[in-house]
């Protein structure tokens, strides 16, 4: 049974998204304007390379934060894509056994049990989301019942 369209929805975490898109604003701009603030005040060691040095380190902390905000899972008929911070890895769905995730909090997000033994964070679904992320959780695992066809013993 192929899964609804709105099941297919992507997976992304709210808060860190959020505080992800924001960071990268006031971290660039703030670098910006710091930097180019040294310079107008004319303080002594401070020169033009350094406020382009400045700005381009402003740059690279911002586009770390938009990395980290653009944290995804992408289900689809075949399989789910996993883009976690650094790597992104792509499943198929007879590659992943199930889910574990505890209600309490004990791990900030759900890891993927695979068939070859290891386990793979899904970073898109925050246990700081709250009842999102249950809701979350119990989708992801809806979508792998319906396309695993493993048996328990």
């Amino acid at each position: 049974m192929a899964p609804a369209e709105s099941d297919l929805r992507v997976f992304r975490p709210r808060q860190v998204r959020v505080i992800g898109i924001v960071g990268a604003i006031a971290v660039t701009l703030g670098f910006a304007v710091l930097s180019v603030a040294l310079l107008v005040v004319d303080w002594e060691p401070w020169t033009v390379l350094d406020m382009v040095w400045m700005n381009l380190l402003g740059i690279l902390f911002g586009a770390a934060l938009l990395r980290i905000a653009d944290i995804q899972a992408r289900p689809s008929e075949t399989g789910l894509v996993v883009k976690n911070m650094v790597r992104t890895r792509h499943f198929d769905w007879g590659q992943i056994l199930g889910v574990s995730f505890s209600p309490v909090g004990d791990d900030p997000w759900p890891l993927l049990d695979l068939t070859d033994g290891t386990t793979c964070a899904v970073m898109a679904i925050q246990h700081a989301d709250g009842p999102r992320a249950q809701e979350e959780v119990a989708r992801l695992r809806m979508l792998i019942s319906r396309s695993t066809h493993f048996k328990e013993d």
